[in-house]
């Protein structure tokens, strides 16, 4: 199910909607929720570099970092954001915030283990496996008005149902509707082609509804798509946003900024990116200036070393998206690999969004890329957080007209 949602729904009841931010990373997911009219409250994350990038351009963002913690009379160590060792009575207080007096809690946890690319080990996987399960403690204590949880699109295979059967069973009965889909942020105007899993619950809407896309591959596509639904939306979805428009949103002395860092290349690798046109890879390469592993057959990668389409959305920008050996991401006219100031704008970040390394002056392009890879692009959350505000609002228009109690959040 789809809901239309425009930006006048940004002041439904002239209310600001308070979000609790799980793995908050470098952002993403926060800026797009702020953007819908929400405010993030507080957030949670492990990562350094994430907090530091957090406190660098939101600093009225409450970063819950606490290192001690009392239990049962006794002050233990834990460490910074780590939500297992986090209560959920602790991060209200911190916070100011109410049990049932909270619009959203959103978060990712970690997506390697459900990842294509690695080991693919799920909820088997010793160090982020589990964090799912921490999600819905949160959610369970907090007891929100609405909730997101994503993660990448491998989370839906068979291999994985005993992960999302258990968040359906642990939200049973506990009054949220449930709904889960794969959204592409293309059709949400990212220039970036990124499929990202949704679920989402809302109190009291048996079948929450997604955002309608708001843009499309084509006019053939569109109208494909539409053809599914019960009634035809009003309004023409737009082109997808291409890798072309969204360099040129750059400004020229980029370049110039502590956060940008690019991934300098060999003269025989800048001489392979010359054989290389828009939507071709290496294996486009002369078999004499082709690696051992790409001559061999054995390396099955169908993007690497490939160069982006300038009039296209760019492919999933990956943490390691600065190096052209890891996917499509040699420059569209260009012989070199993205930088980081392009990769977030592919992303979707504002561009005055500044990405940190603590303890430096300079971000590295790791830690760049760790960050910015890992998000979600903030047009996509910008949609999601849209459509269930339009929900919420909805929620308390009813028991306004059946004399419940309104939460103010």
């Amino acid at each position: 199910m789809y809901i239309p949602t425009s930006e006048h729904d940004t002041q439904l009841n002239g209310m600001e909607y308070t979000v609790v931010s799980l793995f908050s990373g470098a952002g993403g997911l926060d800026i797009g929720l702020e953007q819908a009219g929400f405010r993030t409250a507080v957030c949670v994350e492990n990562d350094l570099n994430c907090r530091t990038t957090l406190r660098h351009n939101r600093p009225d963002w409450l970063l819950f970092e606490e290192p001690l913690k009392i239990e049962e009379g006794r002050m233990i160590a834990r460490q910074p954001g780590d939500i297992r060792n986090i209560n959920v009575s602790e991060l209200l207080e911190f916070s100011g915030l109410q049990k049932g007096k909270v619009a959203l809690v959103v978060g990712g946890a970690p997506c390697q283990p459900f990842s294509n690319i690695g080991k693919k080990q799920g909820e088997k996987d010793e160090k982020n496996g589990d964090l799912f399960a921490e999600f819905v403690r949160m959610v369970k204590g907090i007891e929100p008005e609405a909730f997101i949880f994503e993660n990448v699109a491998g989370i839906t295979q068979s291999k994985h149902s005993n992960v999302l059967q258990y968040m359906f069973d642990q939200f049973k009965g506990s009054g949220y509707g449930l709904s889960y889909s794969l959204l592409n942020a293309a059709n949400y105007g990212v220039p970036q082609r990124r499929e990202r899993f949704i679920l989402i619950g809302v109190k009291g809407v048996e079948a929450p509804a997604f955002p309608l896309p708001t843009h499309a591959k084509d006019e053939k596509s569109w109208n494909h798509f539409v053809a599914e639904l019960d009634a035809i939306p009003q309004e023409q979805a737009q082109k997808w946003v291409t890798v072309n428009q969204a360099f040129s949103k750059l400004p020229k002395d980029y370049q110039k900024r502590k956060d940008y860092a690019v991934m300098g290349v060999s003269p025989i690798v800048r001489e392979r990116m010359t054989y290389i046109e828009q939507g071709k890879n290496f294996k486009v390469l002369p078999m004499e200036l082709r690696p051992e592993c790409w001559k061999t057959g054995k390396h099955q990668g169908n993007d690497t070393f490939g160069r982006l389409i300038a009039d296209f959305p760019s492919v999933t920008i990956r943490t390691a998206a600065y190096n052209c050996a890891k996917g499509m991401y040699i420059h569209p006219f260009e012989d070199r690999g993205l930088n980081t100031i392009e990769m977030a704008i592919l992303q979707d970040f504002p561009i005055d969004w500044e990405f940190k390394t603590f303890g430096r002056s300079n971000i590295t392009l790791v830690s760049g890329g760790k960050q910015i890879g890992n998000a979600v692009p903030p047009g996509l959350a910008k949609a999601l957080g849209l459509a269930l505000r339009k929900q919420i609002s909805a929620n308390l228009e009813l028991r306004k007209k059946s004399a419940l109690p309104v939460v103010e959040y």
